[in-house]
């Protein structure tokens, strides 16, 4: 059996650690809208994150040549979940779990003996309770949820963890990071009155089954 945690317990550790960031940390997450021509009878609608210069870049490819958008890669199935749950979040307390679910699942593969993996399943497990009743959360075959950890290596193999205070601050400085040097770019050909609902936000509409956050 795995330790767990109370959500109560892991929101208010992710209050308490947020104090100098916490206009960062509670910002809503918006997505940058990318108009893509495309006069066809199906329609064009996603996400994607990419860095900022990145972005830019891609935002002026598309804009020059809308077709060439057919011939690209998305980063990622598991980043692009996690990025439209964020944008869906309907409260700080939804963007708090998402964040520490996303980043502690990442962090599972710090374990080094320092206790990182430990604690960071914890507040994945944790996280994933509150959120499953809200999302269908991802499939345990996603191998990434967020677009990178930019913490250094040498502070991940240093960290001593007693509690789940350590990684609770990794998964905001790592937040942090991302949101400074990441964007959200939604790419759509249909006009805003068009825009479908979210996929993956439970409202009765099933779209990809839900999965058990105990792999």
């Amino acid at each position: 059996m795995f330790e767990q945690m109370k959500w109560e317990d892991v929101y208010s550790l992710w209050d308490e650690s947020s104090y100098n960031f916490s206009k960062i940390l509670s910002a809503p997450m918006t997505a940058e809208p990318v108009f893509v021509e495309y006069n066809q009878k199906d329609s064009i609608y996603g996400f994607d994150w990419l860095q900022n210069e990145a972005a830019q870049a891609r935002k002026a490819l598309i804009e020059k040549n809308p077709l060439g958008f057919l011939y690209l890669q998305p980063t990622n199935k598991g980043t692009i979940q996690t990025a439209e749950m964020l944008i869906n979040a309907q409260s700080e307390e939804e963007l708090a779990a998402i964040w520490i679910a996303a980043t502690a699942k990442e962090l599972l593969e710090y374990w080094y003996g320092n206790g990182i993996g430990r604690y960071a399943r914890m507040l994945y497990m944790t996280a994933c309770e509150f959120l499953k009743t809200r999302y269908y959360l991802w499939h345990h075959a996603m191998k990434k949820l967020v677009p990178e950890i930019l913490i250094p290596l040498p502070i991940l193999e240093n960290i001593d963890c007693k509690d789940a205070a350590p990684v609770m601050g990794l998964i905001q400085m790592n937040t942090v990071l991302l949101k400074s040097s990441w964007r959200i770019l939604r790419y759509s050909s249909l006009k805003d009155e068009e825009l479908p609902e979210s996929c993956f936000r439970i409202r009765g509409r099933r779209f990809e089954k839900a999965t058990n956050c105990r792999e």
